[in-house]
């Protein structure tokens, strides 16, 4: 378990859930169920899949687009230099958490009762008699204007100054997660979703990230100067998103379930939870979690209650109804950067300041990303020809001893796993108790068995040919997208 999941205990059957840092139940839900042995036309239809895969090449992607950044510039050092001004940010202690309802209505009620004592310790002009007039809302303007420019720090100099967006712009911003200054930085934490419009799912990337930043300055709670905002700004989070758009909410369910079918051969490394309703989120089992993969279905975010108004609710509806239905139909896959380092290795930028990661180094990374982390569970077309290449053999020519002795171990192997929840440990302990009293060298043995990802891929391009077919297609739009930079329609 990595530092990042908890455990939850069952109270009806006691049974201990291992669950994300996100509360997903973390489960290997594999699709591994077997299929009809594939066709021979079926099989040489997949090797000319690859093939053509390989013989395009490596692609250098027009652009990467961002589902999440999260971007912040020193304004103790460079704020003269951006013209940075804090026009309606407000004071809290916490400003790296989101503003809530409570929260507000409390600073609210304070405000009003400071209000109302400042009112009534002032002496009230000697031709008003009525003491029961109420409030002059007018003073509170007066008021606010007084703690601007007597009481507020400045925040270009004052690194404890504590300022955070108001609430009621946030709940009224979808894709804004918060926008704050602390520590003598100011933060502003956006989602793709920030640059939604009709038909229009939202991301972002290089393109367009000036109209990100000009949407932030027409909130009218901050200014700066944008080109030389860009040139000093630095990246603390990103989530590198891919959209592939297919036929329809079934297909996106299939693929899901055909990438799936590929992951136990990343689970030696990896653990698999439940992402939303129908996704996947692969994360390393190590301590230093810094990156997860993620594929689900863009339509699970939409909501349509009438019930309530919220963020997700305005996002549904302004999207329009072909938004909604190209939501429903694409193929979100999705990548996690919880560490700089992380972040530098997969967008290939290399290391110039000590924790310091560049916005524009980032926006500019020409990485393929998301072909290379499907590296992880051979969703390679070299290494899937390789084994389709095989079965070729297999089912052209008569079935020799080591051939059948191949097919048998790979069968083998999957329900061994599959009964132990693809863990080798547990496979290790069944087979010491249920087959024989296996020694340590024996055992060994079956780990460095269990290592070897070719029992997992025979298993897969004999028994899951539609996995294999969905694996490639993939492969195949990825590699569309990243020539293109745009959002890719299935054929």
């Amino acid at each position: 378990m990595t530092k990042h999941s908890t455990k939850t205990e069952n109270s009806v059957s006691n049974v201990v859930i291992d669950v994300t840092k996100t509360g997903d139940i973390r489960t290997n839900d594999f699709d591994l169920d077997k299929g009809k042995i594939p066709a021979l036309s079926t099989i040489r239809t997949q090797i000319r899949s690859a093939k053509t895969i390989i013989e395009t090449g490596h692609t250098v992607p027009i652009r990467t687009e961002f589902d999440r950044l999260k971007i912040g510039i020193n304004i103790i050092c460079y704020g003269k230099r951006i013209d940075f001004l804090n026009t309606g940010m407000e004071e809290v202690d916490e400003p790296t958490k989101p503003p809530t309802y409570l929260e507000d209505r409390d600073r609210r009620l304070a405000l009003e009762r400071a209000c109302h004592d400042w009112l009534y310790s002032t002496p009230l002009p000697d031709d008003d008699e009525d003491d029961n007039k109420g409030l002059d809302l007018s003073v509170l303007d007066e008021i606010e204007e007084m703690t601007l420019a007597d009481i507020d720090p400045d925040v270009l100099t004052d690194k404890k100054a504590k300022r955070r967006i108001p609430f009621g712009i946030y709940k009224d911003t979808v894709g804004l997660n918060n926008m704050y200054i602390n520590n003598g930085t100011f933060v502003i934490d956006i989602t793709g979703k920030f640059m939604y419009g009709p038909g229009i799912l939202g991301s972002l990337h290089k393109d367009n990230i000036r109209d990100a930043l000009q949407k932030i300055l027409d909130l009218d709670i901050v200014t700066f100067n944008i080109d030389e905002f860009l040139k000093y700004a630095q990246v603390f989070v990103c989530d590198v998103c891919v959209d592939l758009e297919l036929d329809s909410k079934l297909q996106v369910n299939r693929y899901i379930d055909g990438i799936s079918s590929f992951f136990p051969l990343s689970s030696n490394s990896f653990n698999i939870s439940k992402f939303g309703r129908h996704g996947l989120q692969l994360f390393p089992k190590a301590e230093n979690l810094g990156f997860s993969l993620i594929a689900y279905s863009k339509g699970q975010e939409l909501d349509n209650s009438v019930k309530r108004s919220t963020k997700a609710t305005v996002y549904t509806c302004q999207i329009g109804n072909d938004g909604q239905e190209l939501a429903k139909r694409t193929l979100r896959l999705e990548t996690k950067f919880y560490t700089l380092d992380d972040m530098r290795d997969w967008l290939e930028i290399p290391k110039q300041i000590k924790r310091v990661v560049k916005l524009t180094d980032v926006l500019n990374s020409t990485a393929p990303v998301m072909l290379k982390l499907f590296e992880l569970f051979s969703g390679n077309a070299q290494v899937l020809l390789d084994r389709l290449e095989w079965l070729n053999d297999v089912a052209t020519t008569e079935l020799d001893g080591l051939n059948l002795k191949e097919i048998a171990l790979a069968e083998w192997f999957i329900t061994i796993l599959k009964d132990n929840c693809f863990n080798l440990e547990l496979a290790k302990a069944h087979i010491k108790t249920e087959y024989y009293n296996a020694g340590d060298k024996e055992l060994e043995k079956f780990s460095r068995l269990a290592n070897l990802r070719r029992h997992v891929l025979n298993y897969l391009v004999y028994r899951k040919s539609k996995s294999v077919t969905i694996m490639l297609s993939v492969l195949g739009l990825l590699q569309a997208y990243y020539s293109t930079g745009m959002e890719v329609i299935h054929e």
